[in-house]
């Protein structure tokens, strides 16, 4: 096969940038040098085999930001080769099937999100690769005769024509002949240079498929997504409007109950005024003045006591009130104290540890329902060891809540629904395998109890 080399391809906007050998890129990996065309950018780059006649032998198109100085941001530590020598065949570029990692179709599961999905529409990011290697600005020692490269600037699915037969008279082998039955017959030669060619033409249309489905699976995630936010917040505002309905109705009937008591009160002093009257005349409406005028004073320094011990326990209240608001900032400032030193703790010696064995290599995994396999970077895993379920939650989109919830869905799928005896309906229903896709009340319901809160 001949010597392969190794190199990095950046592109902008589908559109081939800059190209660097390996080695070159690895100078940018361990902060040696930095790539300030890239500063403060998230950049597409692919890492490509390229054999000494310049044909593609492999390819993995992966992403790879930049900082402000143009120099690798955050631990990025994705094993290329151990991608590309996994990877799955992909279409011929002149030297047979070559190997192709992306987001449709990565080796590694967990490495999928650093992984992009090249542009299969005409073939034009493969065309991209092919126009930069032919250019050959990197100046690769190529054992191709000059002038040859140039013609071939995309060889997608080329197959060398098989030679044609010979015009005129056919002259058949015969036994006095035996040169003629040396000859190979042109047949099976043709066979295994179709077969070929359909082998290539079968692995870039299921690259192609591939990265087609790749792209509508995002498009419904996002339309799934906006949809649970949307209901999310219509559930929000039904709950809030219910509250608000309930709170007004309860203020109603005690208003109408009071005013109800207070018409038979008035009723009842007004029969008793009467039948007063009309018994003792003069004497009972002297009376009466002063049963009024007492019944004025008892009731101003009734009014006067109550609204006394009402302002009362409204200042010992805000005592109170304030006596927690103080022991709650207390309590918050030596919350935010401990965290601080078990943060200290955590990256004091473990921190060097985990800086250590991020350096050589070494990746963090947990795994979580919802997300399957998390990937932990050192400096978030003293956040990931103080809440592990909340830092999940993260990760999956939603709050803890919710999270906690769907959790429940996932380790028990039965309905939730109450019954008339108060006991858990009970019934298996369909687990819902993505927190995001669990609607509380609805996803943990059965066709019974889902359709009757319908």
């Amino acid at each position: 096969m001949g010597a392969v080399t190794e190199a990095i391809v950046f592109f902008d906007d589908d559109v081939v940038v800059k190209e660097m050998y390996f080695a070159e890129f690895e100078a940018v990996l361990d902060d040696v040098v930095g790539i300030s065309d890239f500063a403060g950018r998230d950049v597409q780059a692919v890492f490509v085999q390229i054999s000494s006649s310049l044909k593609l032998l492999g390819a993995v198109f992966f992403a790879i930001s930049f900082d402000s100085r143009g120099r690798i941001a955050g631990h990025w530590n994705l094993p290329l080769r151990h991608l590309l020598d996994h990877a799955g065949l992909g279409p011929d570029l002149g030297a047979g099937p070559i190997k192709v990692a992306c987001r449709s179709a990565c080796p590694v599961s967990w490495y999928r999100s650093h992984l992009w999905d090249p542009e299969m529409n005409d073939n034009h990011s493969f065309d991209q690769l092919c126009a930069a290697i032919a250019r050959n600005r990197l100046g690769i020692i190529s054992d191709m005769p000059v002038g040859s490269v140039a013609g071939n600037v995309s060889p997608f699915f080329s197959v060398p024509p098989s030679p044609a037969p010979a015009m005129g008279r056919q002259h058949s082998p015969t036994a006095n002949d035996p040169g003629a039955a040396a000859k190979p017959s042109p047949g099976p030669v043709f066979h295994r240079r179709y077969r070929a060619r359909l082998t290539a033409i079968r692995h870039a249309e299921k690259l192609r498929l591939a990265t087609v489905n790749e792209a509508h699976l995002n498009q419904i995630s996002v339309q799934e997504d906006r949809h649970n936010r949307k209901l999310a917040e219509r559930d929000e505002q039904i709950t809030q409007l219910k509250a608000e309905l309930a709170r007004s109705s309860k203020e109603v009937r005690a208003l109408k109950l009071r005013v109800t008591q207070q018409h038979e009160q008035l009723a009842e002093a007004k029969r008793e005024l009467e039948a007063r009257i009309e018994k003792g005349g003069q004497d009972y409406r002297a009376q009466l003045e002063q049963f009024k005028l007492r019944y004025e004073h008892e009731l101003a320094d009734r009014l006067a006591e109550e609204r006394r011990l009402a302002e009362e326990q409204i200042r010992r209240r805000d005592e109170q009130l304030y006596q927690r608001s103080t022991e709650i900032v207390d309590l918050r400032a030596e919350l935010s104290r401990v965290r601080d030193q078990n943060e200290e703790l955590l990256l004091s010696d473990d921190g060097k540890l985990l800086r250590e064995m991020s350096e050589k290599g070494v990746v963090y995994v947990a795994y979580h329902p919802g997300i399957e396999h998390l990937l932990i970077a050192p400096e978030e895993m003293p956040v990931y060891l103080r809440n592990p379920v909340a830092f999940a939650a993260q990760r999956c989109g939603v709050d803890t809540k919710h999270y906690q919830r769907w959790l429940s869905h996932y380790r028990l799928p039965i309905c939730q629904a109450l019954g008339a005896d108060g006991e858990v309906c009970g019934v298996p229903v369909r687990k819902i395998m993505r927190p995001h896709l669990y609607t509380f009340g609805e996803s943990d319901r059965c066709e019974e109890h889902g359709s009757a809160a319908k």
